[in-house]
């Protein structure tokens, strides 16, 4: 009987740490900045880009995706209607002035998907 206890009262804490954790988390999300390169070069890449996308959306559960290109911030990931507005237009190439729109922003994290051509400080780098 007393074991029952001991795992009973193991049991209850368990199960309420994992749900103060899963509510602090769930309220306190930080935003991660997600640029993706539509320049015309990475046209080809686009599909594999796309894939990316989606699997990081699904393992950041505790994450506010923020997606832009080197064009233009279009929002929250998780409000989109479709992962192809990201990738709707290709045409020029990115430079370092296209990133500096971002600059301002206080994300925790920034994730720039591209091919390479830029190295940008601050800025974790998905070469495709």
């Amino acid at each position: 009987m007393k074991l029952v206890k001991i795992f009973s009262l193991f049991l209850v804490l368990h199960v309420a740490a994992w749900s103060g954790a899963h509510w602090y988390l769930s309220q306190n999300k930080p935003e991660v900045l997600l640029v993706v390169d539509t320049s015309y070069s990475m046209k080809p890449k686009f599909s594999e880009m796309r894939d990316w996308i989606a699997s990081f959306e699904s393992s950041s559960r505790y994450k506010t995706v923020i997606v832009g290109t080197d064009k233009a911030l279009l929002g929250n990931l998780a409000e989109l209607k479709s992962h192809s507005v990201i990738f709707r237009t290709a045409f020029g190439r990115m430079t370092e002035t296209n990133l500096q729109r971002y600059s301002s922003s206080n994300n925790k994290e920034k994730i720039l998907l591209s091919d390479g051509s830029l190295t940008p400080d601050g800025w974790k780098l998905v070469i495709f």
